[in-house]
Formats: structure tokens, C-alpha cells, sequence
């Protein structure tokens, strides 16, 4: 059986809006897809090694929401996403090479490329 393709976007880098790219990343890739993780200029800064996830104005509860739930941090959620072979992709326009600062395995690639790619993905979800 192949594997399927799943293309996931982080287009923020709000807190709301930094756990679906990687949680959803993490399910697929624990079924055995195929996956990539492109990060947008807004959503560059997950990568960060000092990420700190802020939420959006009016949601400032979620911090201590989560914190109270005990929910698995960003970047232990960037590791589990490393450990199971999801792919860090950047489109090459959208970010400055000044602008990443992170440790963690990424490639740049053509926007042309990542758009293909989610063309032909079995799934294309953005958040």
C-alpha cells in the first residue's frame, strides 16, 4: 500500500495557531504518511530555538489553559515531529536566510515546489 502525501502550512505563529500544523503533522506521520511541514513567513518563528508562542489579542486564556492541561510543548511537539521523519520545508521567497535561527533539520524550497506538492497531496490543510 503507498503511503499518502499530507502537506500541512503554518501560516501564524500565534499560540491557537501553533499546535494544529504540528498536531495534525504528528497523526499523519504516526500513521505512516508522507509529510510536509511548510512554514510561512508568519509562521517561520515556530522553528525558532526561543520560541515563545503568544496568543492573539481576546485569547490570552489559552496560555494558562494549556499550561493547566499540561499539553506537550512546542518544541517537544517539533521533536516528536522530527523523530517521526515529518519534512520542515521553507518556501525560498517567503523567508530571509537571516530571519531562521533553528537547529532543527529544515530545507527552502521553491514556492512553486511546495505548491505542486500540495496539488498532488492526498491532503492540504493550512492554519
Amino acid at each position: 500500500m503507498d503511503s499518502k502525501k499530507v502537506i500541512v502550512m503554518a501560516l501564524n505563529d500565534e499560540l491557537e495557531s501553533a499546535y494544529p500544523p504540528l498536531n495534525i503533522s504528528i497523526g499523519a506521520a504516526s500513521t505512516g504518511a508522507d509529510v510536509v511541514l511548510a512554514f510561512s513567513r508568519n509562521g517561520i518563528n515556530i522553528l525558532d530555538d526561543h520560541y515563545i508562542p503568544i496568543p492573539s489579542k481576546g485569547k490570552e486564556y489559552l496560555a494558562n489553559a494549556l499550561n493547566d492541561f499540561k499539553a506537550t510543548s512546542i518544541g517537544d511537539l517539533l521533536s516528536i515531529a522530527v523523530n517521526l521523519g515529518v519534512r520542515f520545508v521553507v518556501p525560498d521567497i517567503d523567508v530571509p536566510e537571516n530571519k531562521i535561527v533553528s537547529e532543527l533539520p529544515f530545507e527552502k524550497v521553491p514556492l512553486k515546489w511546495l505548491l505542486n506538492e500540495a496539488a498532488a497531496a492526498d491532503l492540504f490543510v493550512h492554519f
